[in-house]
């Protein structure tokens, strides 16, 4: 028993138990009263009837009393009829002479009626009452009570226990997925077709929400993992630092369109917009990367630099945006995620990283912090550049430029930066025939 009450139960077993015990002591209350009152009723109803009897007893015998004809007594006693709930009768005069009697006396509620006549006392009756048979009905109903009681609460412990065990099961497939969940196994959240519990609900519709979210989240790692640089001739076997032209794209208002789009949507539109960009970086000897985590960068100089990666990332930076463009009039839907591209150059630190018997690189340095920065301030289909770029541009390259937004650096001063306004005639006819061509070699492979 003491480990019957240390037992821990489940939810079905908890709630059948208590819908049984609430059922078990409201019928045992409504029994016990109803016992009680209809044992009560019973016993007045036997009362009230040896009453009635004595009543019609006392007109009887009065004449033979008058009389003192105690054989007269006897023989009317002897013929009365009295039933089992009266025992006995006694007839006694005023002194209290018993002068008849009938019956056996027996343990029993004695009632007395006065016996008279013309208003003149000449005795009294005496009678015991049996409630025998009054309590054994009342007993019987009273099991019948009970009986119903004991197989009402075990009816209601079951379906309470079934009505709960549904939902307990569904909290028991939650509390896995969850666990899984915490050790890095992906979200999942079983069916709930119950719709009777409003709590259970709303649990319900906040977990999809979240496994909606976080399919949303995987979707958009895998897809920005395409991002991540790799190559079978390693950048470097040690931490160093290396002068870059840096192509920094930041995907605007991402943490919307985790919320706005479909995990397939996200990934297919990060998909397209990474072949293009591999396209672009290809094309001028640039390498696609990640930063902090939802950060795209086309970086111009490794691992060897030289003066051209400045204007390569420029041209990168123009054949991006044309190819967004060209890509977005055959699908609209990758309007859905728009980019925004500023172009920096500067020191970063290359810092390998071993992950699973392969090697990653983090990209370090205020150089890219001060990237990112410059496109949270950049525009869509324009890129803007960093005074520090332009001026590692070679001169006799003619570029035209309009004057950007002040933005302070990580010192507080301002930094004047510039929009690209237009290549020279050569650049621009060149950018848009790798567009056409591009374009074109998709249309040929889809």
């Amino acid at each position: 028993m003491r480990n019957l009450f240390r037992r821990k139960f489940n939810l079905g077993q908890t709630c059948g138990i208590l819908a049984a015990l609430q059922l078990l002591v409201a019928g045992l209350v409504i029994s016990i009263l109803t016992y009680s009152h209809l044992l009560g009723s019973l016993r007045q109803e036997v009362q009230d009837d040896s009453v009635r009897q004595l009543q019609r007893l006392s007109m009887v015998i009065a004449p033979a009393v008058l009389q003192e004809d105690r054989i007269s007594l006897n023989v009317t006693l002897a013929d009365w009829t009295r039933g089992p709930e009266m025992p006995s009768i006694r007839i006694m005069d005023t002194s209290a002479q018993i002068i008849a009697e009938s019956g056996r006396q027996s343990s029993g509620k004695i009632i007395n009626l006065p016996l008279t006549q013309d208003d003149k006392v000449l005795g009294n009756i005496e009678a015991t009452i049996n409630t025998i048979t009054a309590d054994r009905i009342a007993g019987r109903y009273l099991s019948l009570a009970l009986m119903a009681t004991g197989l009402s609460s075990l009816l209601a412990g079951f379906i309470a226990y079934h009505l709960a065990e549904r939902s307990g099961s569904y909290l028991q497939q939650i509390t896995r997925q969850l666990k899984q969940w915490g050790e890095g196994k992906p979200l999942f959240i079983p069916e709930h077709n119950d719709g009777q519990i409003n709590e259970i609900n709303d649990l319900h519709y906040s977990l999809r929400r979240l496994q909606q979210n976080e399919s949303r989240r995987l979707a958009l790692e895998q897809a920005l993992s395409q991002f991540m640089y790799r190559s079978e001739k390693p950048r470097t076997s040690s931490v160093t630092y290396q002068r870059c032209a840096i192509l920094y794209f930041e995907i605007d208002e991402l943490d919307i369109l985790l919320a706005r789009l479909s995990a397939n949507e996200l990934a297919s539109t990060l998909d397209e917009y990474h072949r293009l960009l591999s396209q672009a970086a290809k094309l001028y000897n640039g390498t696609l990367d990640r930063y902090q985590g939802d950060g795209i960068v086309m970086i111009f100089g490794l691992p060897d630099g030289n003066e051209r990666d400045t204007l390569h990332c420029i041209y990168a930076a123009q054949l991006c945006i044309g190819l967004i463009q060209s890509a977005r009039r055959k699908n609209p839907a990758l309007a859905r995620v728009s980019l925004r591209c500023a172009a920096h150059w500067g020191p970063i630190l290359l810092a390998p990283v071993s992950q699973d018997q392969n090697t990653h690189y983090s990209l370090i340095g205020d150089t890219l912090f001060w990237a990112s920065h410059l496109a949270r301030r950049s525009e869509e289909n324009r890129v803007l550049v960093s005074q520090s770029l332009i001026s590692e541009l070679p001169v006799e390259i003619g570029l035209e430029w309009d004057e950007g937004p002040l933005v302070s650096d990580l010192q507080g001063n301002e930094q004047t930066n510039f929009w690209l306004r237009s290549l020279p005639e050569k650049s621009r006819t060149l950018i848009e025939r790798q567009i056409h061509h591009i374009a074109s070699t998709t249309e040929k492979i889809s």
